[in-house]
């Protein structure tokens, strides 16, 4: 286990769910950066891939690390034929077909940490890679009058958001993703299964529109980056597509073939950018 990091449980109706956190050197109420892993991924897996809790002991936030719910809850996770995942609003896989409510554990969570003086109840932030990315829209949409901004990577908004109040948005996107192209269609999964997946435009338009964004976005390439941001909205609405990265976290390590995911990147380092855009939020907000 990455050092610094302790499990949390916490019950979600008859289950009991499970998650890494960090524990930053400074005391009192902290940030709070919720991180969801990839589809068959873990919470551990998730810490090394973005470094978020050595971040968080150097910017004091904490770093959470869910654990998503496997196809069999009783045996070991595992990428291929155990996999984890996030009941993200798609109706994709076994956890939507239990009705796994990731909602319902997130919020537990931060109440969790809310109540033991750990968290700021007012900087509160979900990210997350792939499939759980897609939760991190979802959850932020749902827990709209509690989360603080929301950093969704290589994942897509497969809801339609209705906000209680503005949540700002910083969407990263890999130019050369072939889980996650840029136009959508047919995509092969790991699994050997085939999905469609929406535009990558689709997913930053329905949050502009949830944030009450009425006119087009506006473009900015610098290198590699590619960055659009919307104008005159309730809160931020800015994407960037990484150009030349595959399937992976920004500036982070490639954890399965290049065959099945593309290359990496570190034309911009997400990690940094992520936090970067958190505590601009929590500034704005102060």
């Amino acid at each position: 286990m990455t050092a610094g990091l302790a499990p949390l449980t916490v019950d979600v109706g008859d289950v009991t769910r499970h998650a890494l956190v960090s524990d930053p050197p400074m005391a009192g109420r902290r940030p709070v950066v919720v991180m969801f892993h990839g589809a068959g991924a873990t919470a551990q897996i998730a810490a090394d891939q973005t470094r978020f809790a050595s971040l968080g002991a150097r910017e004091g936030f904490v770093a959470v690390f869910p654990e998503g719910t496997a196809r069999d809850p009783d045996a070991p996770a595992q990428f291929r034929l155990n996999p984890q995942t996030w009941n993200d609003g798609s109706g994709r896989g076994h956890v939507a077909r239990r009705g796994v409510d990731d909602v319902a554990f997130t919020a537990a969570l931060l109440e969790r940490l809310v109540q033991a003086g750990r968290a700021d109840r007012s900087r509160l932030f979900l990210t997350g890679f792939s499939n759980g990315g897609s939760v991190a829209f979802r959850a932020a949409a749902a827990l709209s009058g509690h989360v603080a901004a929301v950093a969704p990577v290589a994942g897509h908004c497969w809801i339609e958001p209705v906000l209680e109040r503005p949540v700002p948005l910083l969407y990263l996107m890999g130019g050369a993703d072939p889980l996650n192209p840029l136009a959508g269609g047919d995509v092969a999964t790991p699994w050997g299964g085939r999905e469609m997946h929406p535009a990558v435009d689709s997913s930053s338009a329905r949050w502009a529109r949830a944030n009450g964004c009425r006119s087009a976005p506006q473009v900015l390439t610098d290198g590699d980056l590619e960055w659009s941001e919307y104008p005159g909205c309730g809160a931020t609405v800015r994407r960037c597509i990484i150009g030349g990265l595959g399937h992976v976290w920004p500036g982070g390590p490639r954890l399965l073939p290049e065959r099945l995911v593309g290359r990496r990147s570190d034309a911009l380092d997400g990690s940094e950018a992520v936090w970067a855009f958190f505590a601009a939020a929590a500034a704005r907000t102060a």
